[in-house]
């Protein structure tokens, strides 16, 4: 008989700050229900919240991942001049998130749309400002560059969480090139643009 090997309390965590995210972009924050979760996760509620402490503890869990994430998202574009080479490292980089934290991406991207729960967009603002901002500094005084960012980041993320369980590991770049598309770029990414 094999052992059974006991996840980490890292690998719990893990687990549970992802699909805790997924719920909460599907439900709220305030109807996000932690039975949800556990049965997610394959955790009994009671674990779940053994683990956390409260429902409120989950969702600051939640928000500093979420917040962690895009600033390792941002991190792809330092020192890269606002232009094709900072999108598609970006978009890259994003690609990467969603694919390994598909409930944050999916947690981030949602609450551009949540505005019938406030507080979702309030917890959320700061990873939003910086995602967008990696982008462009300037994003919110140019609305047309505005909404070229909002639409590449929410198709870019809504491509990976569809077709998650292909890992699409070969066709990331064509995930990236609709995304450079969105910002503008025309061509593959190999340096006409739109812009």
């Amino acid at each position: 008989m094999k052992p059974t090997v006991r996840p980490s309390s890292e690998e719990i965590d893990r687990a549970l700050i992802d699909v805790a995210a997924f719920v909460f972009a599907r439900h709220g924050f305030a109807q996000g229900p932690v039975q949800a979760i556990a049965d997610g996760a394959g955790y009994s509620k009671a674990a779940v919240l053994k683990h956390f402490g409260s429902k409120g503890r989950i969702q600051d869990s939640v928000v500093a991942r979420a917040e962690e994430h895009a600033a390792r998202v941002a991190a792809a574009g330092e020192g890269l001049p606002t232009g094709l080479e900072r999108d598609a490292a970006l978009l890259g980089a994003l690609v990467e998130l969603v694919e390994e934290w598909p409930g944050t991406g999916a947690l981030m991207v949602g609450a551009f749309r949540l505005t019938r729960e406030p507080e979702i967009m309030q917890r959320l603002s700061g990873a939003q400002r910086m995602l967008m901002e990696a982008f462009d500094p300037d994003v919110w005084t140019d609305e047309e560059r505005h909404v070229r960012v909002v639409s590449a980041i929410g198709a870019v993320s809504a491509t990976m969480m569809a077709n998650r369980e292909a890992r699409w590991t070969e066709g990331t770049d064509v995930v990236i090139a609709a995304g450079l598309g969105a910002l503008g770029h025309r061509g593959n990414g190999d340096g006409g643009t739109g812009d």
